[in-house]
Formats: structure tokens, sequence, C-alpha cells
């Protein structure tokens, strides 16, 4: 409330300063009073904050103090930390630019202002810097990037229910609306707004809100209604004693009077927005009055101040860095010398109109050369069109026969499997069932043949798990891991106690030296598919009495898996060719066990959907050991 109550104060002192200045000694006089009031603010943070809200009041009254007083505030919120006063002070340099016509320096404030109360989430002056980079996008007719940030400043508003920033930012979409011909939704916004306004009983939203409505009505031709309503707009904004509204207004009305034709009335109007124009230091608003001005003063016939208003705005637009044609002040110019000159301009007429001629010529040969290179660059295009399609069409020619080699090969893969791998144990378990009868066998026969089924019964299982896990990634493809964290001691220890039946019948041991405490994002069915297929592998090619040790270790920052046996080894060409499809082998058991090969090719894809590695050391007579490599980007 304290806050408020200066705020106030600082309106009431401005209005008085503004309702009374007449010159420039006035005015160095009233800044002189507002410094000795700055000077006797105690702290430095209530010294900036004032600094801002005079920034802020002064933005659409007096663009060179406002000015002064938003960069001081910038230059002690820096210096001293001040997060949220630095996002003010932008927010108000940003308003000022615009106010003065300077867009491309509204721009950049407006961006940096956008930035800097995004980062700190300072969210009041947030929407300030929506509306101000909104307002700058409508100067430069970029209507939808400015309905763009007007809609986001009108939420930003809605939700921190600021009801004054929400009438603003209903006006502004009004505004916006009408200047982009969008007249239905400026017809509701406009209607929204002065509602809404009116039940705040802000003046300076009033006389905006009216404004709106006097430009469509404007747009709409009925002349009368859009006078009305831009007095009524001025009556406004002079109670809110808002300098900016004031003029724009006036010379609405100017504009209005000129399109009919009534200079004489036109003029009192656009001459009191030229000086309220002045005051304030608002450049573009200035020039636009300027160029009224010379359109009632040619209107009138007295081409001679015509001529000099018209001068006078092309002076402006250069300080604004706008490119803008001066044909209408060379016209002007031409009018008022016209008795005197008649001649002159006759002959520059005549040399002119001989220009224009050679100029023709040059048009003509000119387009004649650029047609000739158009129709050889087009020539050029469609060799090089034609060249493409047929060198892409090779490519996918090549692409198509790789992909039909690869499907052949695949399908001789599985019919293979199918026909010798299944059908040779299923062979033996056809000819042993009938011999399993208790009464013509010895116990010890009978055990043998039970123990030999069971390994066979076995060693099918998995041989038709692994066809089944490989025929559907092939069709389907492996699914995406579901990752859990996971003990990858437990984990590896439901493999192994599946496995152990199969590893006591070659009396085979298997030991789990994997760290207790080791914990791991995967998912828990690609590791043990895995583990297992390799295990599986050891327990094949480990002589009776063998070892498989399983155990852990750090690679580069990285888990390591390892499972090492001391069976037969490979030689380097064998290790080579693991996990291809094209290179796929398999070989017998150190008990002529049978397998398909596929164990090892379906390791090779479950490590790769999962990010992993698998590397395989292996020496003829000495054993194996294949190390899964668990990659971090995984976890």
């Amino acid at each position: 409330m304290k806050n408020e109550y200066k705020k106030i104060l600082i309106l009431v002192w401005i209005k008085i300063f503004f309702c009374t200045i007449s010159n420039l000694s006035a005015q160095s006089f009233a800044k002189d009073s507002i410094e000795n009031l700055i000077a006797k603010k105690g702290s430095a943070i209530e010294r900036i904050q004032f600094l801002n809200t005079l920034g802020e009041q002064l933005a659409d009254k007096n663009t060179h103090l406002a000015t002064d007083f938003a960069n001081r505030a910038l230059i002690e919120s820096e210096k001293i930390n001040l997060p949220k006063e630095k996002g003010k002070a932008l927010n108000n340099l940003a308003w000022i630019k615009y106010r003065k016509g300077d867009f491309s320096a509204a721009f950049e404030y407006s961006t940096k202002a956008l930035k800097w109360n995004d980062s700190i989430q300072n969210l009041p002056q947030l929407a300030s810097s929506y509306r101000c980079l909104a307002s700058v996008y409508n100067s430069q007719g970029n209507i939808q990037k400015s309905i763009d940030f007007f809609l986001k400043d009108l939420a930003l508003h809605s939700q921190l229910q600021d009801q004054k920033s929400i009438g603003r930012a209903l006006n502004n979409l009004s505004f916006t609306f009408i200047r982009g011909n969008l007249l239905d939704s400026a017809k509701i916004y406009t209607a929204k707004a002065i509602s809404f306004n009116q039940k705040l009983k802000d003046y300076y939203l009033i006389a905006f809100a009216y404004r709106n409505a006097g430009d469509l009505a404007e747009i709409r031709k009925m002349k009368d209604s859009a006078i009305s309503l831009f007095e009524r707009s001025f009556y406004n904004a002079k109670k809110a004693n808002s300098i900016q509204m004031q003029l724009t207004a006036l010379y609405r009305i100017g504009r209005v009077l000129n399109n009919e034709k009534k200079y004489a009335e036109s003029m009192l109007y656009l001459e009191k927005a030229r000086d309220l124009g002045i005051i304030m230091g608002a450049k573009s608003e200035t020039a636009l009055i300027y160029s009224l001005l010379a359109d009632a003063y040619e209107g009138i016939g007295n081409y001679q101040e015509a001529y000099k208003v018209q001068k006078r705005v092309s002076q402006l637009n250069d300080s604004l860095y706008q490119e803008r044609s001066r044909s209408k002040l060379a016209e002007m110019q031409a009018e008022f010398e016209a008795e005197k000159k008649e001649t002159e301009i006759n002959q520059l007429k005549h040399e002119k109109e001989q220009q224009i001629a050679s100029n023709q010529k040059k048009t003509l040969l000119n387009f004649s050369l650029l047609i000739t290179l158009v129709v050889i660059i087009l020539m050029t295009f469609v060799i090089w069109r034609k060249n493409k399609y047929k060198t892409a069409t090779n490519l996918l020619l090549r692409s198509q026969k790789k992909e039909l080699e690869e499907t052949i090969l695949l399908k001789d893969k599985v019919f293979s499997i199918i026909s010798h791998d299944l059908r040779s144990p299923i062979a033996s378990l056809n000819a042993v069932l009938p011999m399993l009868d208790p009464e013509t066998l010895d116990h010890e026969t009978y055990q043998e043949l039970k123990n030999n089924l069971s390994k066979q019964l076995q060693n099918l299982n998995y041989v038709l798990d692994n066809l089944l896990i490989w025929s559907r990634s092939q069709m389907n493809g492996v699914a995406q891991p579901d990752l859990k964290e996971i003990n990858l001691q437990k984990q590896a220890g439901i493999s192994i106690a599946l496995l152990t039946g199969l590893a006591e019948q070659k009396k085979i041991t298997i030991i789990n030296e994997i760290e207790s405490t080791l914990k791991f994002k995967a998912d828990p069915q690609h590791f043990d598919v895995i583990i297992r297929n390799i295990i599986l592998n050891g327990i094949k090619f480990t002589n009776e009495k063998g070892t498989i040790k399983l155990f852990s270790k750090m690679e580069n920052d990285q888990i390591a898996i390892c499972i090492e046996d001391n069976g037969i080894g490979m030689n380097p060409d064998q290790v080579n060719r693991l996990f291809q499809l094209k290179t796929h082998f398999t070989t017998l058991g150190t008990q002529k066990e049978k397998g398909t090969g596929l164990g090892l090719l379906i390791c090779a894809e479950y490590a790769a959907i999962n990010n992993w590695s698998i590397k395989v050391n292996s020496e003829i007579g000495r054993g194996t050991v294949f190390s899964l490599i668990l990659s971090k980007t995984s976890a």
C-alpha cells in the first residue's frame, strides 16, 4: 500500500508539472525539482524504485526525461544487484524507445527485458515485456506475431489478476485486429475493452478504447461517429493527463476532416497535436502529424507552407532511419515554383522522357538476356533433375537387391534351423521313447536313458526359446527396454539357477562373483536373455568338471559383466564371425550337443537395443571370456 501511495503522489506531481510547463526553461526547472526529490530518498533501493516509477509515468508524456531516469535505474540496479528493478528498467526503456518511434532500439530492449524477466520468473514484468514486444511487431506490420504476444500478455495478467493490465491488453488486441483489417475480431475486442475499462474507471484505458472504436468507425466510413468517438477519447486522455493519447486522438480527428476536405477545421486539431508531439518528443507521431498538416496546406492551395511542413516530415523520417518517398515533397516544390520555372521544368521533363526511353531500351535488352539465362538455367535444371532421378533409381534398386538377398539368406537360415536343428533331436526322442519300458530294462540302463532324454528335452527347450525370441525380433524388432533398477548379482543368479541342472549333467561349476551391491537401470528380461545365452554357450563348449565364472569390473567408467569359461576356446577367425547373420555358424559341443547358433545373434541384437556392447577374448584350449559392457546412457 505504501508503494501505491507513492505512485499516486508521483502521478499528481507529474500532472501538475505538465499542466503548467510551456517552454524548455520550465521543463529544466521541473527536472531540477525531480532531482531534489530523488536526492531525498534515503536508501539506494528507494531511489531506484523512484527512478523506475518516473520512467514509467513519463514514457507517454516526456520521452527525454523518461529516458534519463530509466537509464539511471538500469545502471544502479545492475550495480547493487536488484534483478526485479533491472527487469522493470529494461521494460521502461523499451516502451520509451517505442514511444519515440525508434523501433529497432525498442525491439532490442524488449527482447532483453523478456529474456531477463523470464530467467528470474518476474511474471508481472514478463507480461509487460510481452506487451512491448507485441507493440513493436505491430508497428512493423507483423500482425500475427503482435497478436500472439498480446494474447500471452492477456493470459499472464489474467493469471496475476491485474485488472488494469487486462484492460490494457484488451485495448491492444482491439488495436492490432483493426490494424490487420480483422474487423470481426476487432469489433468483439473493442466492445470488451470499452465495457471492461469503464468498470475500472481508468481514464487512460477508456481513452484508448474509444480511440480504437473511432478507428473502427473510420474504416467503416462512419465519419461523424468516428469524430465523436475520437473526441471522447481526447476528453478522457486529458483527464488521464496522457499527452500521447491526446495527440493520437487529435490527429485522427484531423485525418477524418482532411478526408472530408474540411482542411481549415482539420488544421486546428493537427496544430494542437503537433505541439503535444514536440513536447513529448514522439518523432514518429510528430512526423505523421506534419504529413497530415502538409495535406491540409496543399488542400487550401498554400503550397509554400505545404513544402515547408513536408520538408520537416523528411527531416524527422531521416532522424528515425526510415526511407520514405520524397516524391510528394518534390511535387509540392514544383507546384510552388511553377510560375517562375515553367521553362526549366519542361526541359527537365524532356530530359526525363529521354532517360525513360533509354532506360526502356536497356530494360528490354536486360529482359532478353534474363530470358535467355532463365532458359539455360531451366535446361540445366532439367538435365540435372533427370540425372538425379536416374541416380536415385539406381540406388533404390541396389538397396532393394540387397534387402532381397538378405531376405533370401534369412529364409534359408530359418529352413535350415527347422529342418536340421529341430528335426534331429525330435527324431532322437522318437527313437528313445519306445525303449523306456521299465519291465524290459534294468534300472541302470533305464536311468541312463531317462537322463539322456531329460538332457535332450532341456536342449530342445532352449533351442525353441531362442528360435521364438529370434523370429519375433526379425518380424517385429526387439522391444524397447523397460528400464528398472536391478541388482546385477541377483539378476544373474536367476539365469544361473535355471541352468544349474544342465551344468550339473556335465559336472560344471557356475560361480557368481559379481559384486553384491552393484546396481544398474536396465530391462531385466533383456539382461536375462543375454546372460542366459552366454552361459548356455559356455556349458556347451566346456568339458566335464569345468568351471564358468561370472564377475564384474569397471572399464573406462563403465560396468563390465564378464562370463569366463575354461572350455575349448575359439580361434580369431571364429571370434570375428560371431554375432553376424551372414557369417552365422554352429558347431557341436564337447558332448556332441547341437544348437542353432542363434543364441549369440540374439545377444547381439538385445545388446544393441540397450546401447550395450559385447567383447570376446578367446584362446584355443584355454577358454573364452565374454564381457557385456553396460553403457551409462541406458541407465
